[in-house]
């Protein structure tokens, strides 16, 4: 176990990370997913403990302050002179990939550690529970893929996660305890309010949000792809409203091999003529308006519940929808063709999961095609 200035013992789906502590202490055996750290024994520290403040430092103030460790940092990002995709350069390169989510243990260890020292300062006795829910290996690599340098990726550590620090009612002068809960940030949310390097409109559709629920929806925790079958998805809240006037004939296409077998279909195609008009399958509010390289002009509706319903191909950047707009069942939101990545006139509905991965969306428009002909 390595010596620094705490102890702390992570327990997370049967993975342990250790941390350090210098001080003497007993530790308590941590609840599962859970980090408990006590404080050191009154023995280890003779100055005078300072009037605990009306307001403790937060997570945020304290890590502010705090220098850490070069083990925090990666040795190196993905190779820049490449043509791979984002999701190929990172599938590729495993251990790059690997040492961004062993860099965000031990920066969150030394943080909590942080937190650990700065309350222990007010009282001689802490204990700190830790409820931890730590970045995906896909959100990570996702995230370093758009960084320009290592420490770059470690100044965004933070914007991760949110952290919410509990003093528990069992206090007294000498002793206090507290959860901290950390959770990460849904990849929705997340890529909407990470700085863009790369010029791009900040309302438009981030490249790594494409890329991280491309990932977690293609590929397991131990970077291997796999096949995500429909019983395996999380279910949507709601029925669909099938997005077209007409009944186009559509296939399942999920899974197929696109770009010469390098990836796979995530939505389902619908064969129309140019200048169909698109209508919005669930109400909701619309989230992004814009066009991408692959995407083609695009509109992105968001249902009630934050799931996130994709138009792509659109003949033109759609002028009948703004940002922020409310539409319902059946409101036009724009007009299919053929830009982008694609063929054919057509348009291609995707469904981002509020948990971060993609739905295939013909088993939905397979029901909402049933239900309009009953």
């Amino acid at each position: 176990m390595k010596k620094n200035t705490c102890i702390f013992i992570i327990v997370m789906a049967a993975v342990f990370a250790f941390s350090a502590c210098a001080v003497p202490f007993t530790m308590e055996a941590p609840a599962a997913g859970s980090v408990t750290v006590p404080s050191a024994s009154p023995e280890a520290s003779a100055a005078p403990t300072p009037a605990v403040p009306a307001v403790l430092p937060t997570f945020e103030e304290i890590i502010k302050g705090h220098t850490f460790s070069k083990d925090c940092t990666p040795e190196e990002l993905y190779p820049a002179d490449t043509e791979q995709k984002g999701y190929a350069a990172i599938t590729e390169n495993k251990e790059v990939t690997q040492s961004f989510q062993d860099c965000f243990d031990t920066w969150l260890s030394e943080a909590i550690c942080a937190v650990q020292r700065q309350y222990e300062e007010y009282y001689p006795h802490v204990t700190l529970t830790a409820d931890i829910g730590e970045p995906t290996w896909q959100l990570l690599s996702s995230v370093a893929y758009g960084c320009e340098s290592p420490g770059e990726l470690v100044g965004l550590f933070p914007s991760l996660i949110r952290v919410k620090i509990t003093k528990n009612e069992d206090f007294t002068e000498d002793s206090a305890s507290f959860d901290l809960t950390v959770t990460t940030k849904k990849p929705q949310q997340l890529f909407y309010e990470l700085p863009r390097t790369d010029g791009s409109d900040p309302s438009s559709i981030p490249y790594d949000l494409f890329m991280c629920t491309y990932l977690s929806t293609a590929y397991d925790e131990e970077m291997e792809m796999i096949l995500p079958e429909d019983e395996n998805l999380p279910p949507l809240s709601e029925t669909l409203t099938f997005p077209l006037p007409e009944r186009y004939n559509f296939v399942d296409s999920w899974y197929d091999d696109r770009d010469g077998g390098a990836r796979r279909h995530m939505g389902t195609d619908i064969l129309c003529p140019e200048g169909t008009e698109e209508l919005a399958c669930v109400d909701g509010t619309i989230l992004a308006v814009g066009t991408g390289e692959g995407t083609g002009n695009y509109v992105v509706l968001g249902g009630s519940d934050g799931t996130q319903y994709h138009y792509y191909h659109m003949v033109e950047v759609s002028n009948l929808v703004s940002v922020g707009d409310t539409v319902e069942r059946g409101d036009v939101v724009g007009l299919a063709g053929n830009t982008g990545n694609s063929t054919a006139n057509h348009l291609h509905l995707a469904i981002l999961h509020p948990s971060g991965v993609y739905l295939n969306p013909y088993p939905y428009l397979q029901d909402a095609v049933m239900a309009e002909a009953e």
